[in-house]
């Protein structure tokens, strides 16, 4: 840039100034410098720093001669190192904000603007103006999280760092615990001495500073030994190892800045100088970073203690800077951060027997369960076991019991690890329902995992792991409920509800076949009866099926609990207000649970819709999505739906029905009713309404919708939606019969359950997709295959055993705590101790779906995690329904002395039967 500054360069420019006119109009206002115009190069950093060097050094060409510089409007502590007689063109600024120009300290902050630097060769001049805005050099602070018993990693090595304090060596602390007796009185104190592990917390200085920077540190935490829990008085268990102070550590007892046994063992470095507080607890100092360091360290010491504790925190703070230009933080006004200790006491889990962590018990039975123990200790150690805070039984409700030194079982809730043992035994016992009292709808459930409370501040004694706790469910159901002890009832159909619920639909075979819901409570108490059909009306053997929903809807401007139940059963015969359409129809009726009815808690009936083909129309499941509440309703017909296509055979359907609002009233309206078929017939086990589009679940010994047989029986599934009457079908099987049973979408999966003479594999060689493989087997085997929504075998599983000769019936699955439940009959030995005498037993399984099955040899164990075939002759298990990842609720039909009994038996998720 150009500047006239100089007499001559004036006189210059108004003798030609006309020319130079001619000439920017004639070049279109060519601005190019000459040759030889002096010209300076680069713009300075815009930032300082007080303390810091600021330098830079500028470039300049052009000029005639040797060039000169010059400073204008500098702050006094910028100044040139040299301004004339250059060797080279360029020149460096130089200086220390707050100390050259004057020692001005915090004077110099603030923002310079317009400072120029001239340069010429006597005749020309340039110029470079530009801005520095000076700040102050803050200090932070840095650390790692730390954990008793383990020393801090050595930083490496760096020009701006300072020397590593010694990290290898560990320190040794002094200092008084309280003992406490069994009420968490102070009893006393006991000095330890207790080795200490060096940690670092890091001091950063952003920019190096020209001098020495000394800054005073201090530790603090926000315990308190006078705050007590409410209704304790000091001198408590409960005042320093109360709620408030649960999470913070102790200074002089969890930490220390130097050991009271490490000043003259553990080496100090020079730039570290400890002090003490009142207490006489090194819990302060100052650390010096010498000119040209950025980071330095201040060396604390994890005191090792044997005591089980939450991770517990305190704070460490810059409280003055003693020398030098450094700022405490951005703005000076101070720097802090937390400090967080980890315990590093060996920890305790709580399981069953299996490794689990949920199981049930019934009032009146008990049961063995492992406490395992890991982390590193020395000797026997101990741990009180109890509730946690969100356990629904309380102490009182239960017995822990543990092994005597005769072998015997004793009440006693402490637990205790001999050394090198990691895991030990002991027994929950539940009262005799004499003694056991329980007024709420569900059942109540143990949290036991381990007396933190107690345990707080005392030596000897396990912490507890994280996700340790051990989850029991109380059943009150000590016995099967017999659901046709006083009438005809035939139950087809269970689902679970709210508080507890039992949902039992079925028919009384006395009665025309009326389809009813009778409601239960975990008690076994009947709450209600819910006559579905007419019981003018004469059905024949209707198989209702039932599902139960809670849905989150908006009433005013309040989003409340709804919860809902739907039925679907067969009729021929015309109904009140529900003429037939000819052969047998599908009747779908929606209840909404009325916690204001007349006659208490009931659930009430919202509508009532008759559909159908002029064939014979059957429901096979029934379902309500939880967002919008549409019902969906899969089966199988013989007719043709309106607006669809016959295949021939028996087809499957899928319909939605909707809640329509007329005035005041709630009335049904059939949406949409999709029909899906090939020339043979069609079976239809189950369908899902999790999604905006119902699933429907069936098998096929056709080609359904132009899919390819694969062989006698294959599975198939589709969902359907009032966008697209396209729909796509995945038929899927083996060159064996898939003769499907039951079906559920869930577990980022659609499942398929059912029996066949193969065993399962899947070949992922291929490029495309992978390939279920069936091998064919003696016998008839159940089998769970999972697929994606698009029709990618993802998982296969079977219980096909070669030593077994009798036959798999599995009827129902069941989503359970992230696994699956299967259930049914077999005549053959299914579970381990069981019999292969040909005799129909139920049996149930529990699977965790694992590894892809991609051989022929065994399934994976991770599968398999337990089966279970009470020997309970003539019976199977028909549907399956889960209480709260609990229970599993069964509903068995065994026959007796030529009659059948229809029955709820009660499972632990563990296998074990409850009733």
């Amino acid at each position: 840039m150009r500047a006239d500054l100089l007499p001559r360069i004036a006189f210059l420019a108004r003798c030609h100034g006309l020319l130079i006119v001619l000439a920017l109009i004639s070049t279109g206002c060519k601005t190019d410098k000459g040759s030889d115009d002096p010209t300076v190069l680069g713009v300075p950093p815009g930032e300082a720093y007080l303390g810091v060097e600021y330098y830079y050094n500028f470039g300049a060409y052009g000029g005639e001669r040797l060039l000169d510089f010059s400073l204008t409007n500098a702050p006094s502590w910028l100044a040139l190192e040299d301004t004339s007689n250059k060797a080279r063109p360029g020149i460096i600024v130089r200086g220390v904000p707050g100390l050259s120009g004057g020692n001005r300290g915090d004077a110099d902050l603030g923002k310079i603007e317009n400072i120029n630097l001239i340069t010429t060769d006597g005749e020309r001049a340039g110029v470079q103006p530009f801005d520095i805005e000076v700040k102050r050099n803050p200090l932070s602070l840095d650390a790692d999280t730390f954990t008793e018993g383990q020393s801090a990693q050595t930083p490496e090595a760096g020009e701006t760092r300072c020397e590593a304090p010694e990290l290898d060596e560990t320190g040794s602390h002094r200092y008084h615990i309280n003992l406490y007796d069994d009420e968490g009185a102070v009893t006393g104190t006991e000095l330890r001495t207790t080795d200490t592990n060096p940690v670092l917390v890091r001091v950063l200085l952003e920019q190096p500073s020209v001098t020495r920077v000394a800054v005073a540190f201090e530790l603090s935490s926000d315990f308190d030994p006078n705050s007590c829990d409410e209704g304790f008085d000091p001198e408590h268990q409960r005042c320093e190892e109360g709620d408030a102070n649960r999470d913070d550590a102790i200074i002089g007892k969890d930490i220390v800045a130097l050991g009271s046994d490490s000043e003259g063992e553990l080496p100090v470095p020079d730039y570290l100088d400890y002090q003490q507080d009142e207490n006489g607890v090194y819990s302060k100092g100052v650390v010096t970073l010498e000119p040209g360091i950025t980071e330095c360290y201040i060396r604390l010491e994890v005191v090792d203690e044997t005591v089980p504790e939450p991770s517990e925190s305190l704070q460490i703070a810059l409280t003055e800077v003693r020398n030098g230009l450094a700022a405490l933080g951005p703005s000076d006004s101070g720097v802090r951060t937390t400090l967080v200790v980890d315990d590093n006491e060996p920890r305790v889990r709580l399981e069953t027997v299996s490794g689990r962590q949920r199981d049930a018990l019934t009032v009146g039975t008990k049961r063995q369960f492992e406490a395992v123990l890991s982390g590193e200790r020395e000797g026997s150690i101990r741990a009180r076991l109890g509730e946690s805070e969100d356990s629904v039984a309380k102490a009182g409700d239960y017995y822990i019991q543990v092994l005597n030194d005769a072998g015997e079982w004793e009440d006693n809730d402490i637990i205790e690890f001999p050394a090198e043992t990691d895991r030990v035994r002991f027994r929950v016992r539940i009262p005799d329902a004499d003694e056991y009292s329980n007024i709420g709808m569900d059942d109540r459930f143990l949290l036991l995992g381990v007396d933190q409370t107690y345990q707080a501040g005392r030596e000897g004694f396990a912490g507890f792991a994280e996700d340790g706790e051990l989850r029991i469910n109380i059943n009150e159901l000590s016995a099967p409920l017999v659901l046709n002890e006083t009438d005809d009832f035939v139950p087809t159909d269970i689902a679970l509800g709210h508080e507890g619920r039992l949902y039992v639909t079925g028919y009384n075979d006395a009665a025309n076949d009326q389809v009813l819901v009778r409601i239960f409570d975990q008690k076994g108490e009947l709450l209600q009866e819910v006559t579905v059909s007419d019981g003018a009306t004469v059905l024949n053997e209707p198989q209702p099926v039932i599902h139960y929903t809670r849905r989150q809807v908006t009433q005013g401007s309040t989003r409340v609990d709804r919860f809902e139940i739907v039925v679907a059963y067969a009729a021929e015969a015309d109904m009140p207000g529900q003429p037939a359409h000819g052969g047998l129809d599908v009747v779908t009726s929606l209840y909404w649970f009325d916690s204001a009815a007349a006659e208490g808690s009931e659930y009430s009936p919202v509508w009532t819709l008759r559909t159908g083909t002029s064939a014979d129309d059957i429901p096979r499941w029934v379902g309500i999505n939880d967002d919008s509440g549409f019902v969906a309703v899969a089966g199988e017909t013989n007719g043709r739906w309106a607006g669809e296509s016959r295949a021939g055979g028996i087809d499957s359907f899928l319909q939605r029905i909707d809640t329509d609002t007329d005035g005041d009233d709630l009335v049904p309206k059939l949406a949409w009713t999709r029909q899906v078929g090939s020339g043979q017939d069609e079976t239809v086990v189950a369908g899902s309404a999790v999604n905006a589009s119902p699933y429907l679940f069936g098998a096929s010994s056709g080609a359904v919708a132009g899919q390819s047989s694969a062989g006698a029986t294959d599975a198939f599934f589709y969902n359907a939606s009032a966008a697209d009457s396209n729909i796509t079908v995945y038929q899927r099987g083996t060159d064996g019969g898939e003769v499907l049973t039951d079906g559920l979408y869930g577990l980022s999966n659609i499942w398929l359950l059912g029996n066949s003479n193969r065993r399962y594999s899947i070949d992922e060689s291929g490029d495309d997709d992978n390939v279920l493989l069936g091998e064919p087997v003696a016998g008839n085997n159940g089998f769970v295959l999972g697929y994606s929504v698009s029709g990618h075998v993802n998982y296969a599983f079977s219980y096909a055993d070669p030593s077994r000769t009798g036959k798999d019936n599995l009827l129902t699955l069941q989503a359970f705590d992230n696994d699956l439940v299967v259930a049914g009959a077999t005549t053959g030995a299914f579970a381990e101790d069981a019999v292969d005498g040909g005799i129909q037993q139920p049996v149930i399984a529990r699977i965790s779906p694992g590894e892809t099955v991609t051989s022929e040899a065994d399934n994976p164990d991770a599968w398999d995690l337990w089966r279970v075939q009470p020997k309970i002759d003539g019976a199977r298990i028909e549907a399956l329904a889960n209480y709260r990842d609990d229970e599993i609720v069964t509903l068995l039909r065994e026959s007796v002395g030529g009659s059948i009994e229809w029955k709820i038996v009660l499972f632990s998720a563990e296998g074990k039967r409850l009733n």
